[in-house]
């Protein structure tokens, strides 16, 4: 028993592995953890642990690798780094699962909530797809961050974009600006990206803070950049470093812009007023009902009388019931 007590408590104690062991016909056959380069941008990234197995057995064998992040904002940053600058969007199998898939000849890479998955050498069926997605532990399915709403879509070169929110990130995707102009202690988060404006290549950091005075205060410090030009807009910071050409760095500028969302809750004009006048509207009503009640009552409760003497030739019922006390007397 003290046996049987100890073993399931080494089981519980070990870490449940990422990549399921049956999918169907296809079964994992090998079981390895990766270690990763660039340990820095991982840790500010969030990076829990990554697997590779590889699966046999079915249509086709293919190696699956996942990294689990702490959310899905790590996800989605891990897979902007990662996939080939020359895929195109995934199969609508893995499209439908998430809002960040692409593919080429020999892989497939995507998100599922707080994981990065990346699939080689074949592609797994959907009846697998399904199971392995709904085997992975600990999803995590919350939002993504706010800055991906209001990066400019034209002119942005495929897969030139990055995402930073941190020191480590910062030093390996856009070194033009340094951390502390960027102030990462406010919860600072950006998406760095190439873009071509005309005949322009220029780099276009866009920085997210999580309140207009803050971006406010932070402009002056990205304005000391040596040679950038600056933008804000709302919480946004826009910066284009050692632009090639002002005008053209000025036309890529305006296209960051921010649309804040507000939500007033307004009350019915009148105030108190108008809610006493809807008052006596309604007790006046309610008191109409039971006046229209009362007389259809009153109709055929007539109306039965009527009928009833009638069938009793003309003789008129006795109009109650007497109980005659007084007669004992």
């Amino acid at each position: 028993m003290l046996r049987i007590l100890i073993l399931l408590t080494t089981a519980a104690s070990l870490p449940a592995a990422l990549l399921t062991d049956n999918l169907g016909k296809s079964k994992r056959v090998t079981l390895e953890k990766l270690t990763v380069a660039d340990k820095a941008v991982w840790d500010e990234y969030g990076l829990v642990e990554a697997e590779t197995g590889k699966y046999e057995g079915g249509p086709k064998p293919f190696t699956a690798t996942a990294w689990q992040l702490k959310d899905p904002t790590g996800a989605q940053a891990a897979f902007r780094w990662l996939k080939p600058a020359g895929a195109k969007t995934a199969p609508n199998d893995f499209s439908q699962y998430s809002k960040f898939a692409v593919a080429d000849a020999k892989s497939v890479w995507m998100t599922h909530g707080n994981y990065l998955i990346h699939f080689e050498g074949a592609q797994p069926a959907l009846d697998e797809l399904k199971i392995f997605l709904f085997q992975l532990p600990k999803l995590d399915q919350s939002g993504l961050p706010p800055v991906l709403e209001y990066v400019p879509q034209e002119g942005r070169i495929a897969g030139t974009d990055r995402f930073i929110n941190g020191p480590a990130s910062l030093e390996k995707f856009f070194p033009a600006m340094s951390p502390s102009t960027a102030g990462f202690h406010f919860g600072t988060e950006a998406i760095v990206a190439r873009y071509k404006v005309r005949n322009t290549e220029m780099t276009m950091g866009v920085f997210y803070y999580p309140t207009n005075q803050m971006a406010r205060e932070r402009q002056p410090e990205f304005e000391k950049v040596d040679g950038a030009l600056v933008k804000r807009a709302g919480p946004l910071l826009a910066i284009i470093a050692k632009a090639g050409n002002a005008d053209d760095a000025q036309r890529l500028l305006s296209q960051v812009n921010y649309r804040a969302n507000v939500t007033i809750n307004e009350h019915k004009p009148g105030g108190e007023a108008a809610k006493a006048g809807d008052m006596l509207v309604a007790i006046f009503s309610l008191i109409g009902v039971i006046l229209a009640l009362a007389t259809m009552a009153g109709i055929m409760t007539f109306g039965m009388r009527f009928l009833r003497r009638r069938m009793a030739g003309g003789k008129d019922e006795e109009p109650m019931t007497m109980l005659h006390l007084s007669d004992r007397y």
